[in-house]
């Protein structure tokens, strides 16, 4: 596994880096966030912590394409969706209640450890947990389609409010740390990992396209993507892109909602405290 980015300058977010991790208790994983923040902050010094929540559009390299998705967002192309997602989500279910009935838990707080459950657990999760105790059909299909759709319009609630997941028991460390494992360890036939992309990659051309940075990566999820519109699908989830970036690097992808996936959203939403929520959102 390759080590994280350690960086002195990490002294720089101490103003007010309280209010960005008091969910966080563990003093290491503190630590680990306000690095992996500094990195950041020192590579792309132009770009704020709640600009990253606009993804690869908020890095200086992509500016020349960024007047373009401005002029996209004037009449986003997801917002007939949009409309049906919210109408999917205040109907009223076989037992009469709303699927918001199941949800006291803020979508800035997701994905969480359940101390009781022993294992992370993500809003698909709980979505489908909820339709089978009001007597409707669990979501087969956790990649795209009406997943996504719910996942966006409980998400889009709470956009601007920050990302602040708790890492505070020994359960949470735990699952964030087997997250740090996935996220710096190389796999597939390409021998790339996350990071490699992502943070020390993040802002270079690949094949014309712009990567984009690891802070902030999964703020905007579900997403409605280009590529994926072509193919009839545009909507995607956290771990639908997931599986699509471990065929890109020639590994054998894991199922959604997998263990593997789930403890690497945990450990993106960690590190990406403070950023606030932004979905849904379009992408490339």
């Amino acid at each position: 596994m390759q080590k994280p980015v350690l960086m002195l300058f990490a002294l720089t977010l101490l103003c007010g880096s309280s209010a960005m991790v008091w969910a966080v208790q563990d003093p290491k994983v503190k630590k680990e966030i306000a690095e992996y923040q500094a990195y950041f902050k020192k590579r792309f010094p132009t770009v704020g912590l709640s600009d990253y929540s606009d993804g690869v559009n908020a890095l200086p390299q992509y500016a020349e394409r960024r007047a373009n998705w401005e002029l996209l967002m004037e009449f986003p192309p997801y917002e007939a969706d949009m409309d049906k997602a919210r109408a999917l989500w205040n109907k009223p279910m076989k037992s009469g209640k709303a699927l918001a009935s199941c949800f006291s838990r803020p979508a800035t707080k997701y994905p969480y450890y359940s101390n009781e459950a022993k294992e992370i657990r993500t809003i698909e999760m709980d979505l489908n947990d909820c339709l089978k105790k009001n007597g409707e059909e669990p979501i087969k299909n956790l990649k795209h389609g009406k997943v996504a759709l719910l996942v966006a319009a409980f998400r889009e609630q709470y956009n601007g409010q920050t990302w602040n997941v708790d890492v505070d028991s020994p359960g949470a460390v735990a699952a964030y740390e087997a997250g740090k494992k996935f996220y710096w360890t190389k796999r597939g036939q390409l021998n790339f990992s996350c990071a490699n992309c992502h943070v020390h990659s993040a802002g270079n051309k690949l094949r014309g396209d712009v990567l984009s940075a690891g802070l902030g990566h999964t703020t905007g999820f579900p997403v409605y993507r280009t590529k994926w519109a072509l193919k009839g699908k545009p909507w995607g989830t956290v771990h639908r892109r997931y599986g699509g970036c471990n065929k890109q690097v020639r590994a054998k992808p894991f199922k959604p909602q997998s263990e593997q996936y789930r403890a690497l959203e945990f450990y993106e939403a960690a590190l990406s405290t403070g950023v606030p929520l932004k979905v849904p959102s379009q992408r490339q």
